[in-house]
């Protein structure tokens, strides 16, 4: 034990100079030496030990959180720590859909694989029977996409992909009516007007360019001039002009810097922390301006008395009425309060109504005539089918685009070697046992539907990298196992609005048929590689056609 003056040494040490008052009142600073032992003590370096100590903890941690698979029973590949299985794709080196089939590729064979997010777990089944389990028969306890959202700090992320549970499913049979063939048919003029618009840009950049044209980005623009006149009920005016805000926002949506990554990062890992840091998925920039044109064009329309033939008509619909009348567009009869749509919500369906349509479509148009170029004798038999009902009904009218049976398994073969979401998402809500084994889902835990592995497999799709839409025939398209061939997903949640997409797609394709033959440009960089930042599959350096005008 110190003696006393060791002990009053040490602690004038720690509060350094103390100041004592003196009988007269003055104070002095008391100078007092530590003993030589205690100051050894004292340069020990407190900080980098705490610090390698917590490093030792984290490490100890994710080995443990890694061997939670193989303890379960179910096979697993070989995690890093920290980034578990997904280093390529946190460093940009892969997109998640092609580090998901290559997974997908390799574990083939198994039923299932047990994978990890930094700690995080995620199960990926890769049995087409285990696959229609999770997505249909046992929907109850996978009703949720597991996709953030802050209905609170970021209202524009609570839109019907994203939501769950009863407002899912209230929301859901709200909008489906939207989706109807009759509703299509009232939107179909002025997507026909988009074509023709997109067709007559394209002469005059064949025109100027001796045929070469980079057809991705022209086909963006198409389709969000198609979004923004049917959703927003504005002239976008993004093939005239392709700085226009609604496609610099669009792209911006699509476009994930390292900041996203990195918050996206915490928003998958630390969701609690992402609301109590107000982070939103998508930039700023890109909310406030959805949230103000919806706002706007609303409030427009309601002070004026203004009907438009648009998803956002049916929307106002819903604000006024909590329903949308198949037979009025205006007025309708008043709900309970509460059940027609907010502001907010108006604008997030709005948002993914967008989101959801113009890349992913025009990003499927772009591969079918990507393919269409490389295949002469399918090119040109769509294009006879084409002209046929163009001429037969005298216009292109929704009759006609229904008829289009070889042109749609050109946009299903399409969508089979190129699918717009080349991975997706469920959320485990109940713990749930995998039929016929002890394995268990927790609840939270996440689930991998690989439909891009699923699309290339060639026990399902023999020969998968040759294109034939003829897989997708009336004599075939019954061959096709349940659950191997998901672009829209399945189920319950499967996407609400495929009707439109393959409308708008029709259109483009059967006006660029009608008005142009085209091969494959020399600018095009072969074999196709797929851009690693973004969510889809986007080939590196784009699309490029030699076009002919017929």
């Amino acid at each position: 034990m110190f003696q006393y003056t060791e002990r009053r040494s040490i602690v004038v040490y720690l509060f350094h100079a103390r100041q004592v008052e003196l009988s007269d009142g003055q104070f002095k600073h008391l100078s007092i030496s530590m003993p030589e032992e205690t100051q050894t003590l004292s340069h020990i370096p407190i900080f980098p030990i705490l610090l390698a100590t917590l490093a030792c903890f984290v490490y100890a941690y994710f080995k443990r959180a890694y061997s939670y698979w193989k303890s379960m029973g179910v096979p697993q590949l070989n995690p890093t720590f920290p980034f578990g299985d997904m280093a390529s794709v946190i460093f940009r080196r892969q997109n998640m859909g092609d580090k998901i089939k290559e997974i997908y590729d390799r574990m083939k064979g198994r039923p299932y694989v047990g994978l990890y997010f930094f700690s995080r777990k995620a199960f990926l089944p890769l049995d087409p029977v285990l696959i229609k389990d999770v997505l249909g028969k046992d929907f109850q306890h996978f009703y949720d996409r597991g996709i953030y959202y802050d209905e609170e700090n970021d209202p524009l992320s609570a839109h019907l992909f994203s939501i769950a549970g009863p407002k899912w499913k209230n929301l859901r049979a709200k909008l489906t009516p939207a989706y109807s063939p009759g509703k299509l048919k009232y939107m179909l003029d002025t997507i026909v007007q988009c074509g023709h618009e997109m067709t007559a840009i394209l002469k005059e950049m064949a025109a100027a360019s001796e045929g070469d044209v980079e057809i991705k980005e022209i086909l963006a623009r198409y389709t969000t001039d198609v979004i923004g006149c049917c959703a927003f009920g504005l002239e976008c005016n993004c093939m005239r002009d392709p700085n226009a805000e609604f496609r610099l926002m669009g792209k911006r949506a699509f476009t994930q810097t390292v900041g996203d990554v990195l918050k996206m990062v915490i928003i998958r890992s630390f969701p609690s922390l992402a609301k109590l840091l107000k982070i939103g998925v998508f930039s700023r920039d890109v909310t406030n301006f959805f949230n103000r044109v919806v706002k706007e064009t609303i409030e427009h329309r309601e002070n004026n008395n203004i009907s438009r033939p648009d998803f956002l008509q049916l929307l106002i619909q819903l604000r006024r009425n909590g329903n949308i009348d198949e037979e009025d567009t205006s007025e309708g009869r008043k709900q309970d309060p509460g059940t027609a749509l907010t502001m907010e919500e108006a604008a997030a369906q709005a948002f993914i109504f967008f989101l959801a349509g113009f890349e992913t479509t025009s990003t499927t148009i772009s591969f079918a005539l990507y393919e269409m170029s490389l295949n002469a004798e399918i090119q040109e038999k769509a294009r006879r089918e084409v002209e046929e009902l163009i001429k037969s009904h005298g216009a292109l009218t929704y009759e006609c685009l229904m008829e289009m049976k070889y042109l749609e398994t050109v946009i299903f073969e399409t969508m089979r070697k190129y699918p717009p979401a080349p991975v997706f998402l469920r959320k485990c809500t109940k713990t749930y046992r995998i039929p016929d084994s002890n394995v268990i889902i927790k609840e939270g835990q996440s689930v991998l539907i690989p439909c891009y592995g699923l699309h290339r497999d060639p026990e399902f799709f023999p020969e998968p990298e040759l294109f034939d839409p003829n897989r997708f025939n009336e004599e075939n398209k019954g061959k096709i196992w349940d659950y191997t061939y998901m672009p829209f997903g399945d189920g319950p949640r499967n996407c609400i609005g495929m009707r439109f997409a393959m409308i708008q797609a029709k259109i483009a394709l059967s006006l660029t048929l009608k008005n142009f033959k085209f091969t494959l440009s020399k600018k095009t960089i072969l074999p196709l590689k797929m851009e690693t930042k973004g969510i889809i599959l986007t080939p590196i350096g784009g699309l490029w056609l030699d076009l002919k005008t017929i």
